[in-house]
């Protein structure tokens, strides 16, 4: 994998990156509104700040992925991650997220 290949993978996994934050940061809102009780419309800040912990994991987790592209094509020569194959994984990770989120949002009622 040369450098050109390399800088292209990373602009096409960054480029992704806030649509990403805003569908997590989305669906975390959603569901800790869906799952606890809010009086007058206001959580707790712990609840808060339960989503920024999580939100700043999933943002490790999304960075690994252009990460394993990166060391795929480099140790293995390996040329399958074209641009559908990259979207295919941002949609499954993308709906691994959510689904993590909704486990993890339990404790929070």
């Amino acid at each position: 994998m040369d450098n050109n290949e390399i800088h292209l993978a990373l602009k096409w996994w960054e480029k992704k990156r806030i649509f990403y934050n805003l569908i997590t940061l989305t669906g975390g809102l959603l569901v800790m509104f869906l799952r606890t009780v809010i009086p007058n419309g206001i959580s707790p800040m712990d609840n808060y700040f339960v989503i920024g912990i999580w939100l700043f994991g999933a943002n490790i987790f999304y960075t690994s992925s252009w990460g394993f592209e990166t060391l795929m094509n480099y140790y293995f020569k390996t040329k399958f991650w074209s641009d559908g194959f990259r979207l295919t994984v941002f949609i499954l990770g993308s709906a691994f997220s959510f689904w993590w989120m909704l486990i993890l949002t339990r404790e929070l009622i």
